[in-house]
């Protein structure tokens, strides 16, 4: 079980040069009826309810238990807390949050200075006015490997902590593609994790659409519209990138390579390698044993 701890970092030229650097995290259980936030943060950090906070970095706040309020913005908008709740502040944006008098909370955080979180605002897979959101096991995980790092030594796992700074980044990117996305690009994802899993199979897209429940006219058109290629020609795609691995890394014929991958013939395989690699796989398997 995580105790209450607070740590504070400096600015590190290394976790920049990622994108991200970790500069606080920590673990606070707020009991009932307790003053909050606790008086014992940098002043830049600490506030009261009327006047608020700004903060000049990101901060990714993970409440495990009990309830709450946030405020955010010029016009001061509010959003209820609930446990299993994200609270992400932006730098610049004026905050405030407390919880439930009666519950209190658990809150877990880490802030990074970011130019990967910069990317992500700007690309609208962060929103300030989406400040309130939805967690999952998998920023419970991150949040366990943060604390681990942070009380065992902060200074020195510093990038270690950075580097989990964007993986919260990654979820919560992932999250809003996933709420936004219109069904057809759900369909189309699912279609090319289905294929990539199984290109050396003889699986045809007229299977996948089947399995998918949609039907193949459907299917095709949509496909093509996200991605700008057939879904056979994608799958051929697939089936070619394999084929590079294997020439490169074993001795097997062209033969054995088709036959391994689907293709109808030695010459199918090396007319569409040809295609796509620029050079047939006899040569690419010479160019590769040489190390070119």
């Amino acid at each position: 079980m995580t105790q209450n701890y607070f740590l504070y970092l400096p600015d590190n030229r290394l976790c920049s040069a990622w994108g991200c650097t970790a500069i606080s995290s920590g673990h606070t259980k707020i009991l009932p009826h307790s003053i909050y936030p606790p008086i014992r943060h940098p002043d830049d950090h600490h506030f009261d309810w009327k006047r608020g906070r700004i903060l000049q970095a990101y901060q990714v706040i993970f409440i495990a238990e009990g309830r709450g309020l946030f405020e955010f913005g010029r016009r001061g908008r509010r959003q209820p807390v609930e446990a299993g709740s994200i609270v992400l502040l932006f730098p610049g944006v004026w905050h405030r949050f407390a919880p439930d008098p009666e519950l209190g909370w658990t809150e877990n955080w880490i802030e990074c200075r970011s130019t990967a979180f910069d990317f992500a605002r700007t690309a609208g897979l962060i929103d300030p006015a989406h400040s309130v959101l939805p967690s999952s096991p998998d920023f419970a995980a991150v949040f366990e490997k943060i604390h681990s790092l942070a009380v065992e030594e902060g200074l020195a796992n510093q990038p270690l902590l950075s580097t989990l700074g964007l993986q919260l980044l990654a979820l919560l990117s992932q999250q809003r593609e996933l709420a936004s996305a219109a069904p057809a690009d759900r369909l189309v994802e699912r279609a090319r994790v289905i294929l990539m899993e199984r290109c050396t199979q003889r699986v045809s897209v007229e299977d996948v659409a089947q399995e998918l429940g949609v039907s193949y006219s459907y299917f095709r058109r949509v496909f093509r519209e996200r991605t700008g290629v057939s879904a056979k020609q994608h799958l051929v795609s697939l089936r070619i990138r394999r084929a590079q691995d294997i020439f490169a890394n074993t001795d097997k014929s062209i033969k054995e390579v088709a036959g391994l991958l689907g293709f109808s013939s030695a010459f199918h395989l090396s007319s569409q390698f040809q295609l796509l690699v620029g050079c047939s796989p006899s040569e690419y398997k010479r160019r590769t044993s040489c190390g070119e």
